[in-house]
């Protein structure tokens, strides 16, 4: 783990938006984008199924932002929690409804995987929600809805991509200012929390892209 082989000295702001520049750029290359981005997406089936997967994961997103919010009661931080929660509340109904309320997918990793994420809130502290939230969910959708929306909005099923292109760069940056100016040893354990939510979030989607081209 980058934390763990860093002396606690080095440990920094900087460093925390170096590494998660790192950790974007390798999701980039991930299984999901390249589906994305491939001759695969003409396949209605496989989009459908795309919308399908990516449903579990926008649902248990909801439940993430809002239990972040119902356990949040340090001002300094409730002011962004609650911005982003009117922001990004019901979104998942709009996927829901532009897929004519089909059932979802099921499967155990990408259940547990998003699951993950919701029983967070219930276990960290304000800035490591902020990093899991902003640094890893936040920062992958934009990389992913930027390029998925160039990609479905051809067939005109949803648009439920473009929403979250045009609104996902801006939740990025939420709550940045409030990581700023900790000590040291507070940094190394957001780092950490910081690589397990882009572990999480990786296994998670690579199950969305293998869940799309698989019946």
């Amino acid at each position: 783990m980058v934390t763990l082989d860093r002396p606690v000295r080095e440990a920094s702001f900087e460093l925390l938006l170096k590494e998660n520049q790192r950790f974007a750029e390798r999701y980039r290359g991930s299984n999901l984008m390249c589906l994305i981005q491939s001759k695969q997406m003409e396949d209605k089936e496989n989009r459908e199924r795309l919308l399908d997967s990516i449903q579990i994961f926008s649902d248990y997103f909801q439940k993430t932002i809002m239990l972040r919010s119902v356990f949040c009661d340090d001002l300094e931080f409730l002011s962004v929690v609650q911005l982003h929660l009117n922001e990004e509340f019901g979104h998942n109904f709009k996927l829901m409804k532009d897929r004519k309320y089909r059932a979802p997918v099921w499967h155990p990793v990408l259940e547990a995987t998003a699951a993950w994420f919701a029983w967070k809130m219930l276990t960290l502290d304000n800035a490591e929600k902020t990093v899991l939230i902003h640094l890893v969910l936040e920062a992958s959708a934009n990389i992913f809805f930027s390029a998925a929306h160039k990609v479905m909005c051809d067939y005109g099923e949803t648009d439920y991509f473009e929403v979250h292109a045009q609104a996902d760069a801006e939740h990025e940056q939420m709550g940045s200012e409030l990581l700023a100016r900790l000590c040291a040893e507070k940094y190394v354990s957001l780092m950490t929390i910081q690589q397990q939510g882009w572990d999480m979030l990786n296994a998670a989607c690579d199950q969305i892209a293998y869940l799309s081209t698989h019946s």
